[in-house]
């Protein structure tokens, strides 16, 4: 996604959510606008969270704030006692970070930036202020919480890294492409998908050359052109991530020009 002009608001000046680049995947959208301008107040200027590996804040930091991704990609990760980088999850436009504020006083994982990256900043007083007083807000909230939830117990469950992989590009597809069909460029390493997915880097790479052998997806570095929906969503099915596209859908993505 796109930066626009300013890297970040000028000091005093609030952030304005309407012509925000995440603004329709952001968790104010689609509820009544009191509630939205009641989010809207309580947003510090935004952050830029520049070049990859730049820390938004540390596991064991003040759990102060909590952050809405504008633009980029960023990771949670934790460090076992072997020195051994454990990735969390990613975060992309729209997406919160550091929803364990709401219930500790320290952050439990550290966040960087994948991509250069933005973020809005909610200090948590402040965002528990809005939440008693925005009930569609905090089911928004409460629905957000729940499929996180749920990808973290599917991912953990026992399936084959075929299975794994076929899940993750589909949930990227969903949340990166403009259209069913087009390219995706993933903003993370080969490396940080296989460490997420609790899968060695090389079995990672062997998959996806497995799939574009079978005509399922094109590879161009980090590029990925799906182009067997329905095959992955077959493979990825005992996961329970991702729901087929309908008739319609494969109807709109067949008549889409292939991308570069």
């Amino acid at each position: 996604m796109a930066f626009d002009s300013a890297p970040y608001c000028a000091a005093g000046t609030k952030p304005n959510c309407a012509p925000c680049p995440a603004s329709r995947r952001c968790l104010p959208c689609g509820v009544p606008e009191r509630e939205a301008a009641l989010w809207n107040a309580s947003l510090l200027p935004h952050l830029p969270v520049s070049g990859a590996g730049k820390a938004l804040f540390e596991a064991g930091s003040p759990a102060d704030s909590v952050f809405s991704v504008r633009a980029g990609c960023l990771k949670s990760f934790t460090v076992d006692e072997d020195g051994n980088e454990r990735v969390q999850g990613f975060f992309l436009p729209g997406d919160l970070v550091g929803l364990d504020a709401l219930g500790n006083e320290r952050y439990v994982a550290s966040v960087v930036s994948v991509a250069p990256s933005q973020v809005c900043r909610i200090p948590k007083t402040q965002l528990q202020a809005v939440l008693a007083q925005a009930p569609h807000l905090t089911q928004q909230l409460l629905r957000r919480l729940s499929r996180k939830l749920a990808q973290a117990q599917a991912l953990a469950g026992a399936f084959t890294a075929d299975q794994r992989v076929a899940a993750f590009l589909l949930l990227m597809e969903e949340r990166l492409a403009p259209a069913p069909g087009t390219a995706i460029r993933l903003p993370m390493t080969r490396r940080d998908i296989a460490n997420y997915l609790r899968l060695a880097t090389e079995t990672v790479c062997r998959v996806l050359a497995r799939f574009e052998l079978r005509g399922w997806l094109h590879l161009a570095d980090k590029t990925v052109r799906i182009d067997d929906a329905e095959a992955l969503h077959a493979l990825a099915a005992p996961i329970g991530l991702t729901q087929a596209p309908s008739d319609d859908a494969r109807r709109t993505a067949a008549a889409l020009p292939l991308a570069a």
